[in-house]
């Protein structure tokens, strides 16, 4: 598969390399989120479901998290709800991204806890801009 970044986007401030995990049972989207945020210049990991993540949060400690709403295991909401009651992921960036993007479905990821939606399909500017406003309004 072959992808077509833009070059980096100059609106974009933050500067820090990013520790981003992407959270979706679907290997190829991952593959794909996972190397335009590595392209921008983040370090990407994926899991491809929420019990993977919650084994791995501990040893790669991400600035944002990047998650599915349907998920085998855990979805998507059950898992940022669960990561809010963690201490120490309480106040890590969550990002829902799913398919089902109505206004219902963006309300209930908010209200899980999450701290943005984007609605698949997205651009790899769409995600650039998004984490890079997390990051810069978390890191200053």
């Amino acid at each position: 598969m072959t992808i077509n970044l833009p070059p980096k986007n100059p609106d974009t401030t933050y500067h820090g390399m990013g520790v981003i995990l992407v959270v979706d049972d679907e290997r190829a989207f991952c593959d794909v989120v996972c190397e335009i945020l590595e392209t921008i210049g983040y370090v990407a990991h994926h899991t491809l479901n929420a019990t993977q993540a919650l084994e791995k949060l501990p040893q790669i400690q991400p600035d944002v998290i990047l998650t599915d709403v349907m998920m085998p295991d855990m979805d998507g909401l059950s898992f940022v709800r669960h990561l809010r009651q963690q201490h120490q992921w309480h106040s890590t960036p969550v990002v829902i991204i799913s398919a089902k993007a109505t206004a219902e479905d963006r309300r209930l990821a908010l209200e899980s806890g999450a701290n943005e939606f984007l609605a698949k399909p997205f651009t790899a500017q769409d995600l650039e801009v998004l984490i890079a406003d997390i990051l810069n309004h978390t890191h200053h």
